[in-house]
Formats: C-alpha cells, sequence, structure tokens
C-alpha cells in the first residue's frame, strides 16, 4: 500500500482555515507628515489660557497645593516607592549582566613571585557600563466617553509623573483632542495618504516644568478630572483621534530621543479605547 503521512495530511487540511472566505480587501496607503509646531500646544502655551479664560472669571487661584492633590500624592505614594524600587533592580541587573573583568596595567605585587610561570599578575578591575538612559511619553485621551474614566486614569497618570520625577528621567504628557479651537488639520493631503481629522495635541505635563509650574498643573487637572467639566474651551471634550495621536506619536517620540540623547524611550497611551 501507498505509505503516506498523516502529519502533513492533517496539517494540510488544518490550514485551510487559516483563510478567511468573508475577509476585507487590503487597502495600503501612505501615513502623512504631521507638523508638530502646529499640533503640539506647550504647556506654558496651555496654562496661560486656562488662568485667561478660567481664573480671571472664576476667580480661582491653583498657585498652591489643593487638598484633592495632596491626597492623589499621598496615596500614590507607596506605588511610587514600589516601582522606583523595581525600576533601580532592572537596570542594576542589566549593568551586571553587561560587566567585564578587564587588567588596569599595574602589577598586583600579591602575585608578583609567580611571575615566572604566571602570565596574569596585573591588577584586575570589573568594569560596569553605564545604565542606559530612559524617558517615557504619555497620551490622554481628551474625548467625551473619558469623562466617567478621567478621575481615575488622572490619578494614574500622576502616579507615572510622580515616578519619572522621582528616577528623574525626562518625560512629556499630551493630551489628545479634537475639540481645541486651534486644532490641527492636515492640509496637503496627497493621493494614497491617510485621511487625518481635525486634533490638537495638548502638552499638559513636562520634565520641562519648575516645581511651582507642575504645582499649578497638576491642581488644574485634578480640578477638570474631579469635576469633570472645564471652564476653559482649550479642554472641551469631544471625539477619540487616536489615530492621528498615533501618527503624531511616530514623530514625536523620536525627536524626544533625540533632544534628551535617551537610548530607551518607553511610550503610553491612557484610553478607553
Amino acid at each position: 500500500s501507498e505509505i503516506t503521512s498523516h502529519t502533513e495530511k492533517h496539517y494540510r487540511e488544518n490550514e485551510k482555515k487559516l483563510f478567511a472566505e468573508n475577509a476585507k480587501e487590503r487597502v495600503y496607503a501612505n501615513i502623512p507628515k504631521v507638523d508638530l509646531n502646529e499640533a503640539i500646544m506647550d504647556y506654558k502655551e496651555v496654562y496661560r489660557r486656562w488662568k485667561i479664560e478660567t481664573e480671571s472669571r472664576l476667580e480661582m487661584n491653583l498657585e498652591t497645593e489643593t487638598d484633592q492633590y495632596l491626597k492623589i500624592r499621598n496615596n500614590s505614594n507607596k506605588t511610587v516607592s514600589y516601582l522606583v524600587k523595581e525600576f533601580e533592580l532592572r537596570k542594576n541587573a542589566e549593568q551586571l549582566k553587561r560587566a567585564s573583568v578587564a587588567k588596569t596595567g599595574e602589577l598586583n605585587m600579591s602575585k608578583i613571585f609567580s611571575y615566572k610561570y604566571n602570565e596574569d599578575i596585573f591588577k584586575k578591575v570589573t568594569v560596569m557600563p553605564g545604565g542606559k538612559s530612559h524617558g517615557l511619553v504619555m497620551f490622554l485621551d481628551w474625548s467625551g466617553s473619558m469623562s466617567g474614566h478621567l478621575e481615575n486614569t488622572m490619578k494614574q497618570l500622576i502616579t507615572l509623573v510622580m515616578f519619572c520625577k522621582k528616577v528623574n528621567i525626562p518625560f512629556d504628557v499630551y493630551a489628545f483632542t479634537s475639540e481645541s479651537p486651534e486644532s490641527y488639520s492636515k492640509r496637503d493631503i496627497k493621493t494614497g495618504d491617510i485621511m487625518m481629522k481635525p486634533f490638537h495635541l495638548l502638552n499638559i505635563f513636562s520634565s520641562r516644568m519648575s516645581a511651582v509650574e507642575f504645582t499649578y498643573a497638576a491642581n488644574v487637572m485634578v480640578d477638570i478630572s474631579t469635576s469633570r467639566y472645564s471652564y476653559c474651551r482649550l479642554f472641551a471634550m469631544g471625539g477619540t483621534p487616536l489615530n492621528e495621536a498615533i501618527i503624531a506619536a511616530m514623530k514625536v517620540v523620536p525627536e524626544f530621543q533625540k533632544k534628551y540623547k535617551l537610548q530607551v524611550v518607553n511610550t503610553v497611551f491612557l484610553t478607553d479605547g
């Protein structure tokens, strides 16, 4: 009788299941370039607008730490300390893994007696290569569907920012929105380009902030997230320009890495999808 391979036969039968009969046709498109100067509003301008539109009308003063921000910061201390501990452990483990032993060129006097039959009479030193430089870029979904999740998400975001400040690594946080009065709209769309909806990246936190600026920014964001309402048009909630934020991130992250001369940059999207 003819010899057959049962394994091959079953493989070929199951291989047919990999093909979807109702699959949609693939569409290939080009990713357009984003002008970051127009797409991003720096934190200084963001909070200048907030002061003009909000504080003068509501007579608010958020220069000092509010009870809400203090509560979030104090509750996050334990988590931040744990994150810092894990980060340092992993970083040190990576350093030890790449450590090497090298000769110094100086004689080891305790071994000099064996010079006739031993070539290894020099002092040695363990070379520890410098740890990798890290950075973090975060994108916060500022759409209407996030209103019910914004308070807890803001707590999570502040925890991540406090971690960055604790381990002294550069960071930037952007809220991506479709409702900004000055939303960026790609004008020079070419045939084959992905269509981009109007969007804006609001730089709400940054490692470039001074201590006073960060406290003020944290108070503003906590105030908005807990009240779920902003008197500033800049923070109006609308659609979810997630695709546009990802396309912008493809330029934001490399420029961030180049600016701070970083080896490892992680990107975090805080969104309800």
